[in-house]
C-alpha cells in the first residue's frame, strides 16, 4: 500500500504561531489575509492555497514540508519543494512569454503605424487637393467617383467642369470620354437660361468627346443632354457606383463614403454643385437627400426637351 503522509498544519500553525515573536494578525499582513483566515486555518475550518501556504513558511522560517507535514523541523534556507519550484519555473516561463509577446506587438504596431504614414502620404501625394472632410468631397475625389461610375446623372446650370467657354475641355471631359468609350451611361439635364445657347455648347461638345472617343455611336448612344424648364439654384451629380472596382482600386476614398453613409442600398452617391465655384469642396448628400435627388431628376428627365 502506497504512503500516505499525515497532514499536520494545524498542529504545526499552533505551535509555530505560539512560539514565533510575531502575532497571528502580523503573520496575516505578512502573507495578505485577514487575521480570521489565520484562526480558521489553525482550526482546520479552511485551507491555504499554496502560494498563501508558501507565505507561511517563509513568514515562520520553517520549510514548507515542516509546516504541512512536520518533517525538516530545522532549515536555515525556506525550502518550497518541488511543486512549488516547478511553480516557480511555469511562472518564469509565462513572464518569459508574456515580454515576448509584448515585444512582438510593440514591434508590429511600429510596424503598422509606418505603413498607415506611407498610405497616408500616398494618397495625399497623388494630388494635392486630395483631402477627405466631413460631409465635403473635392474634385480629385469626385472625379475618382466619377471614373466608377456605371451611370452618371448631372444637373447643370453651367458647363464648366466639362468644357470652357472657348471649347477647351474641363477637368472632368478625359473622365467622360473614356467612360463613354467604355459603354457607360451620362444623363445631362441642363437648366434653362436665356444667357445660354446650350444646343451650341452640347454639339460642340459632342464633337470633343466624338474626336477623343473615335467613336460617334458611343457617344450618341450613351450620352444624352435634355434641357429643363424647372428652376433651379445649384446643379447636383448622382453617380451609380461599381463598387467593387472602387474598393479595389481607391479603397480609402471607398471607405469614406460608405463609413459616412452617402451610398443607398443600389450603390448610388450624389453630391451638390454649388453656385460658386471658389469653396474648398461639394456637399455630400446623405442617404434621405439622395433619395430625393434621384426622385427630383427621374421626374424631370421625362419632360425635358432632348438636345
Amino acid at each position: 500500500m502506497e504512503y500516505q503522509p499525515e497532514i499536520k498544519l494545524q498542529e504545526k500553525l499552533s505551535e509555530l504561531l505560539m512560539e514565533s515573536d510575531s502575532s497571528g494578525a502580523e503573520v496575516a499582513r505578512e502573507i495578505g489575509v485577514s487575521p480570521a483566515s489565520i484562526s480558521q486555518y489553525r482550526k482546520g475550518e479552511t485551507q491555504p492555497s499554496l502560494d498563501k501556504l508558501v507565505a507561511l513558511a517563509r513568514a515562520l522560517d520553517v520549510s514548507l514540508d515542516y509546516l504541512v507535514l512536520g518533517e525538516s523541523e530545522e532549515a536555515e534556507e525556506v525550502s518550497v519543494g518541488p511543486i512549488a519550484e516547478r511553480m516557480d519555473d511555469s511562472l518564469q516561463e509565462m513572464q518569459i512569454r508574456t515580454a515576448e509577446r509584448t515585444a512582438l506587438v510593440a514591434h508590429v504596431g511600429r510596424q503598422l503605424s509606418q505603413m498607415l504614414d506611407e498610405e497616408i502620404e500616398k494618397f495625399l501625394s497623388e494630388d494635392s487637393g486630395r483631402h477627405l472632410y466631413a460631409g465635403i468631397i473635392t474634385d480629385t475625389e469626385t472625379g475618382s467617383l466619377e471614373k466608377h461610375s456605371e451611370t452618371t446623372r448631372l444637373i447643370l446650370r453651367d458647363f464648366s467642369y466639362n468644357m470652357s467657354p472657348t471649347e477647351i475641355p474641363g477637368s472632368f471631359f478625359a473622365t467622360v470620354a473614356n467612360n463613354l468609350s467604355r459603354g457607360r451611361k451620362y444623363q445631362y439635364l441642363l437648366a434653362q437660361n436665356a444667357n445660354t445657347d446650350w444646343s451650341s455648347i452640347v454639339n460642340d461638345f459632342r464633337t470633343l468627346l466624338i474626336e477623343q472617343t473615335k467613336s460617334e455611336t458611343a457617344v450618341r448612344n450613351n450620352c444624352s443632354f435634355k434641357i429643363t424648364t424647372a428652376p433651379l439654384l445649384s446643379g447636383y451629380a448622382l453617380y451609380h457606383l461599381s463598387e467593387d472596382k472602387l474598393e479595389k482600386d481607391d479603397p480609402i476614398l471607398y471607405n469614406y463614403v460608405h463609413e459616412n453613409n452617402c451610398v443607398d442600398d443600389d450603390g448610388w452617391f450624389g453630391y451638390l454643385i454649388p453656385p460658386s465655384l471658389g469653396g474648398r469642396g461639394e456637399p455630400v448628400m446623405d442617404k434621405e437627400h439622395l433619395a430625393n435627388a434621384i426622385g427630383i431628376f427621374e421626374s424631370l428627365w421625362p419632360e425635358a426637351e432632348p438636345v
